[in-house]
């Protein structure tokens, strides 16, 4: 049996493949897993010892052969996958799963992808899915890991309000919230608490106060995050990475797109982040934006070359955007 798994979600295709490995465990107590990465060792000896793997003999068992990554295979190797599966794959023994695991978006034309497709016996995808999708997956979570916890229906509204498209951190966050709740239900005072981004929620607010032209206010919520313990550094590192986000929504919104779901679409930026920047955009026009990544650059490398001094640095981000 060949199972063609896929997706561009790498989280949900990683959980995908690690179930069906235990599932298949679980069925056959005595079976093998074999798994061969061909990111990692992708030539022809590796190649055709992966395809050795597949071979029954006097003492077969039940066997799963997990093919990760077939895609970056050069012409060699990957002639002796296309000449197994157009002609090995029919000599199998029985009980014996080829499963083969591609993340990102798959080529239909490529050689490999396109064989595949076309002798495959099962394709699982798994991509990033839409809100009620999402909605429903983390209701389902809940109900398997922490059978006790629920979402309050505002709170579960916030939660996909805060949470980014990384299906991976969303489940991190589950966890975390689940775990601090214990039993019952997920409150929206939980979620503030636990979710709501702090440092990235004060560059915000000083940034907004700069679009006011309130420097004073902008250089004391700055301070306040340089006197966490971190200094100023992380910190003006920290805005030029929200002014870089800052210039994607700007971008986005000149070319007419302002609905913030539209945005965070043609961004892949965070809702929280998009939300926070379309609130103030309309103060930072984009030669604005861009003026101020060239300050930062510019304070950047006048740190590296110690012809600057920190606090000063500061002070001169804020009077200068």
């Amino acid at each position: 049996m060949v199972i063609f798994l896929h997706g561009e979600d790498e989280f949900l295709v990683g959980r995908r493949k690690r179930s069906l490995v235990l599932a298949f465990q679980k069925k056959y107590i005595t079976s093998e897993v074999f798994v061969f990465d061909f990111e990692d060792q992708g030539t022809a000896p590796d190649v055709k010892r992966a395809l050795d793997a597949c071979e029954g003999g006097l003492f077969a068992t039940e066997k799963m052969v997990v093919f990760l990554r077939t895609s970056v295979l050069g012409d060699a190797p990957q002639k002796l996958m296309l000449e197994f599966l157009k002609e090995g794959r029919s000599n199998l023994p029985e009980h014996t799963i080829l499963l083969f695991v591609e993340t990102g978006k798959i080529k239909k034309t490529h050689p490999l992808t396109k064989k595949l497709l076309a002798v495959m016996d099962k394709e699982e995808v798994c991509d990033t899915k839409d809100g009620k999708a999402i909605q429903t997956m983390i209701v389902k979570e809940l109900a398997t890991a922490h059978p006790g916890v629920q979402f309050a229906p505002e709170a579960l509204t916030l939660f996909l309000t805060l949470v980014t498209g990384d299906t991976a951190k969303l489940m991190t966050e589950l966890e975390k919230l689940a775990t601090f709740t214990g039993e019952g239900t997920i409150t929206v005072a939980d979620v503030e608490l636990l979710l709501t981004p702090g440092a990235e929620k004060t560059l915000f607010e000083a940034l907004d106060a700069l679009g006011r032209g309130d420097r004073k206010r902008a250089l004391l919520l700055f301070r306040q995050e340089t006197e966490k313990g971190e200094g100023v550094y992380p910190v003006l590192s920290m805005c030029a990475w929200q002014v870089r986000r800052l210039l994607l929504v700007r971008e986005a919104y000149d070319r007419g797109i302002r609905r913030p779901s539209d945005i965070v679409s043609a961004t892949k930026l965070p809702p929280f982040t998009v939300q926070k920047a379309v609130a103030i955009i309309e103060r930072f026009p984009l030669s604005r934006i861009k003026n101020g990544l060239t300050l930062l650059s510019d304070i950047d490398t006048a740190w590296k070359q110690g012809k600057a001094d920190p606090e000063v640095s500061l002070d001169l981000f804020v009077w200068k955007f």
